[in-house]
């Protein structure tokens, strides 16, 4: 929202990297801007109104008309749906994997949110403390993870069967970002830490096809 100047209308702020690279007149910039609008489920009357007489998700489809407004190939999406409720949130989720699947958008999609990150990307990395210390394909990392802490983080993600067998969690405090532990990062607060570990850093090196982790105790 706070990327929104609140006295500009929302089809002028839609269209106003369009006037800034000199891509189209102002003349052509209005069907321009519609025709993205419609995209993003916005419907034409909402042009000329203001962000604060939009809802949370209404804002967020404007964020993702702006991005789309150059037609560009790659958009960053970080934390796109953190703030919103649940309904809005499916509504922005399937309007992502429509504009992957129709118009060959690729995304790099950061979220905490491991459920929506299954259901919409096709590869996933994961970083703790700045640093990556797993990636895969989808399926590969949900299904065989490796890294420990990878293993909590699927672990923390509630579950509705009943007889699932409880799991441990990682304990201990989040290290300084700003003054990591030396050797792995994870080191303080892994369940499976070795002296070699706490003092020497984990390369990310693949250890099946695709599939890369940073830690010392899986094997090649």
């Amino acid at each position: 929202y706070s990327s929104l100047n609140p006295r500009l209308r929302i089809g002028d702020a839609i269209g106003e990297a369009m006037l800034q690279h000199k891509l189209c007149t102002r003349d052509e910039l209005y069907d321009r801007v519609i025709a993205v609008m419609k995209i993003c489920g916005l419907a034409p009357e909402h042009y000329a109104r203001f962000p604060h007489q939009f809802s949370g998700g209404q804002r967020q489809r404007i964020g993702i008309a702006r991005a789309l407004i150059l037609n560009p190939d790659f958009i960053v999406a970080d934390e796109p749906i953190s703030a919103l409720d649940v309904s809005i949130q499916a509504q922005i989720i399937n309007l992502f994997s429509d504009l992957r699947d129709e118009r060959g958008v690729t995304f790099l999609f950061i979220s905490h949110d491991l459920g929506v990150v299954e259901h919409l990307c096709d590869d996933v990395a994961v970083m703790y403390l700045g640093q990556l210390v797993e990636s895969a394909s989808r399926d590969a990392l949900f299904s065989r993870p490796l890294h420990p802490y990878t293993r909590a983080l699927l672990a923390a993600v509630p579950t509705l069967d009943p007889h699932s067998e409880p799991q441990a969690l990682v304990q201990g405090e989040i290290p300084d970002p700003a003054n990591p532990p030396p050797g792995c990062r994870f080191s303080s607060r892994c369940p499976q830490v070795s002296e070699r570990c706490r003092r020497e850093a984990p390369a990310l090196r693949e250890v099946a096809p695709g599939h890369r982790v940073a830690c010392h105790g899986v094997a090649s």
